[in-house]
């Protein structure tokens, strides 16, 4: 009698302390081409699996030393042979022996005496099985592996819970929003252009990514959601996808949480040789549309609005360190916030004037503080003649106006001037080299506040100063302390 199986060379053990059976189980097994290690009890089975690397365990019950049903147990209680599919061959066929042999682990029980081609059905049928277990438990971990690498890429372009969203949602990558009241976070670097200039294209990118990478660890410890990085420029989004009651008292700590990383981050910059950097940071809340904008092909996950715009145009009135909050963004935190300063502005494109506060510390759960500023700008001996023109936007004004500069720090200056300057306007600087030891330079500056006592004078914050100037600025400063 010829039966055969499609299992071909799969590895048996045959645990039988009954020479008859195993000659039998032999001939059966080896005709239809299966490769068979055999022993004579449970001890000898346990012993020979690292040789036999079986696929299939047939099991007697009855046999001398450990019986099949401790085999069974001791064989499924271990992590490396538990997965090896067991079926008892035994002439123990009662009821409560077949229940146990199957409460032990066992994938079938076939009783003695047995039919081969039952036994061969079986046999083929476990084998098979296992060989689809073992095959989507490697499809499990290559899927857990690309949805890791997925997760992974999706992470270096979106933040978690976008990336979340997506992954979850059969709908996450549908085009298309609604409109939701957030807090944007808007971010600059202040110099970053004019050190770009002098470095090398590696440089560049290094020191960038040495920033940003700074940069978005903060952002993820407070829930926020980057839209864009442009450059050095970053908008973030707080209260989406993900809803968050507090998203404007988080944006603000983020904002806080920001500007003290860059400690941190000026401290590498100097040890690679680069110049030390600011950064201003603007921050409102209001309602925008949110949710996946773009074509078919390329999508990504934003916030459009006139608020994403004035987020911008706050960003654009801060200075090195500042963190500029709108009225909307102050009315809706209920921590105690420290307010530096207060400022009326006329943004291009807003309806009326636009009240800003300088935000230098946030009270509990957050409880983050900047470090206060100087108040005492230290007075020059002698006044410091400047030609200086005023910013419109990101371009010089045409008219140059002259003016001193009577007090000098490495951050900021005190201005003369008969011109009249609006606060936070922009102004270029050009200082003429003199027999005082200043070199000669160009510097940008910030107005931030007119002496109500003098009228002629100008507080300035320098945002981006002449490696030239900035030497000499540092060389008085240490002077100064001394």
């Amino acid at each position: 009698m010829s039966i055969s199986t499609s299992g071909a060379k799969n590895r048996i053990l045959v645990v039988d302390d009954t020479p008859a059976n195993i000659e039998t189980l032999g001939a059966i097994l080896k005709k239809n081409g299966y490769q068979m290690s055999v022993a004579t009890n449970g001890k000898q089975a346990l012993q020979a699996l690292t040789r036999a690397q079986p696929d299939l365990i047939l099991l007697d019950v009855m046999m001398p030393e450990m019986d099949g049903f401790e085999t069974c147990r001791q064989l499924k209680a271990s992590e490396l042979w538990r997965h090896v599919p067991v079926i008892f061959l035994t002439s123990k066929s009662e009821t409560a022996d077949i229940v146990q042999g199957f409460e032990l682990g066992a994938v079938d029980y076939l009783a003695k005496p047995f039919n081969a081609h039952e036994l061969l059905a079986r046999v083929s049928t476990h084998l098979t099985m296992d060989e689809l277990r073992r095959s989507l438990a490697t499809k499990n971990v290559e899927l857990a592996r690309a949805h890791a690498l997925v997760r992974r890429a999706f992470g270096r372009y979106v933040s978690e819970e976008v990336a979340t969203s997506i992954l979850q949602s059969p709908d996450g990558l549908e085009l298309g929003g609604e409109e939701r009241e957030v807090t944007i976070l808007m971010s600059d670097l202040r110099g970053f252009t004019a050190l770009a200039a002098r470095l090398t294209p590696h440089q560049v990118i290094e020191f960038l990514n040495l920033y940003l990478e700074a940069m978005v660890d903060v952002i993820g410890r407070y829930n926020g959601t980057i839209d864009e990085i442009i450059g050095d420029a970053i908008l973030v989004i707080f209260g989406a996808p993900v809803a968050s009651a507090d998203h404007a008292a988080k944006a603000v700590a983020c904002g806080l949480a920001m500007q003290l990383a860059m400690d941190d981050v000026n401290r590498r910059l100097l040890e690679k040789g680069a110049a030390e950097l600011e950064m201003g940071i603007g921050i409102h809340t209001g309602r925008v549309i949110v949710g996946n904008i773009g074509s078919e092909r390329r999508t990504k996950y934003a916030a459009v609005g006139s608020n994403v715009n004035l987020t911008g145009r706050i960003e654009s009135f801060t200075s090195g360190n500042d963190v500029l909050i709108s009225e909307n963004t102050r009315s809706q935190i209920a921590a105690t916030l420290r307010i530096d300063g207060q400022f009326t502005v006329e943004p291009k494109g807003a309806k009326g004037s636009l009240q800003l506060f300088q935000i230098g510390g946030i009270a509990e759960p957050f409880n983050l503080s900047l470090p206060l500023r100087s108040a005492e700008i230290p007075p020059l001996p002698l006044p410091l003649a400047v030609n200086f023109t005023v910013l419109e936007e990101k371009f010089v004004g045409r008219t140059l106006q002259s003016g001193q500069l009577r007090s000098l720090s490495e951050a900021e200056a005190l201005l003369e001037t008969d011109q009249s300057l609006a606060a936070l306007c922009n102004l270029k600087m050009t200082v003429i080299a003199t027999p005082f030891g200043n070199p000669s330079g160009e510097l940008y500056a910030k107005v931030t506040a007119a002496l109500p006592d003098a009228p002629r004078d100008f507080r300035v914050r320098f945002t981006s100063v002449s490696p030239e100037l900035k030497s000499w600025l540092r060389s008085r400063a240490s002077v100064s302390k001394k």
